[in-house]
């Protein structure tokens, strides 16, 4: 997904929603340098079994820990939802009940980052986006961080009408 061919409705809530999370870090900078070091480590710090990662500026918090399985699948429906516009479109019935149980899984999972400042701000963030029955997708800012290129975020808070 490119943010440029994105509605202009979509960009300035997205750039709303950076922007914040990027003041609640101390800044853009700490914010791209956070998404830098999720980036850096291997595994996916999505993967650790407490559900915890630190970054130098934050702590990201999941509900509820993920298994490389659904990690997997998580990730090829994204992929699948870039090129096809549906996670769901034109998958196998094993692909399918796969996919099916990972969004089970993840619909209520969502991420939290806390600040390491001493105010110690906080903001969250779900995985899935399941406001249309039937149309369940990949959140923006999920992707921003753990998918996309570090463009994609800089765009995202640099945008400007």
């Amino acid at each position: 997904m490119d943010f440029n061919k994105l509605d202009k409705n979509i960009k300035e809530e997205l750039h709303k929603e950076f922007s914040q999370y990027a003041d609640i870090l101390g800044g853009k900078n700490f914010f791209l340098k956070m998404i830098e070091e999720i980036r850096a480590e291997k595994p996916n710090p999505i993967l650790n079994k407490s559900g915890t990662f630190h970054t130098s500026k934050a702590k990201l918090t999941l509900s509820k820990s993920m298994f490389k399985d659904t990690f997997t699948t998580l990730f090829d429906a994204i992929r699948r939802e870039e090129k096809k516009g549906d996670m769901l479109d034109g998958i196998n019935p094993k692909e399918y009940k796969n996919t099916m149980n990972m969004m089970r899984t993840l619909k209520s999972v969502n991420i939290t980052v806390q600040s390491k400042d001493e105010n110690e701000e906080s903001f969250s963030f779900d995985i899935l986006d399941t406001r249309e029955e039937k149309k369940t997708k990949v959140t923006f800012t999920f992707k921003a961080i753990f998918f996309y290129h570090l463009d994609e975020a800089k765009k995202a808070l640099n945008y400007k009408d």
